[in-house]
């Protein structure tokens, strides 16, 4: 079977997995999510990413823009994902994930073991398949008020003078929240 056999769409009641080929990486699936990754489907998902990782994939990118809702089992599925492929050499990321879907992730305390992108070229970044000039720990200014900030790695800060929230992406950008976020 080659690796193209595998990549066939999977369609459950909660969840739709939608893998394929990452042409810029011959050996990295690209997986559309859309639904909710929780009790009753995770099983079914981590038998698909394992038949993909069997069949010669050994990096995956899920797309969770679409994923409304994760549980701890969900998380706890990745996690297992995580650890079985890690041992061959293999990763997973995710990009694209809603804040609220991610916060499950934060809240278990796995934040520092699945990695977050915002969109694909972050994605590349971490596989080494684009050069990143910006490194951590950095300076980063608020884009409110200017003030510099010193910041160690990727993710959400608070502002010591104005007090809004601001976002270091992994390629040095920062993003102003609103405070809906």
């Amino acid at each position: 079977m080659s690796k193209n056999d595998l990549l066939t769409d999977l369609n459950l009641e909660t969840l739709r997995i939608v893998p394929t080929l990452y042409e810029k990486m011959p050996d990295c699936c690209l997986i559309t999510l859309e639904g909710y990754l929780d009790t009753y489907n995770s099983q079914t998902f981590k038998d698909k990413i394992m038949e993909l990782f069997t069949g010669g994939f050994n990096k995956f990118i899920i797309d969770c823009q679409a994923v409304k809702y994760i549980s701890s089992t969900g998380v706890g599925c990745l996690i297992t994902i995580l650890k079985d492929i890690r041992v061959e050499n293999g990763n997973l990321v995710l990009i694209k994930i809603p804040d609220e879907v991610y916060q499950v992730i934060q809240i278990l305390g796995f934040s520092k073991i699945i990695k977050r992108f915002a969109n694909l070229e972050e994605a590349e970044v971490n596989f080494g398949l684009i050069e990143n000039s910006f490194s951590f720990p950095a300076i980063a200014a608020c884009p409110a008020c200017h003030k510099k900030h010193r910041v160690t790695h990727a993710g959400r800060y608070r502002c010591t003078d104005c007090k809004i929230v601001f976002s270091v992406m992994e390629n040095g950008d920062i993003i102003r929240q609103d405070a809906s976020s």
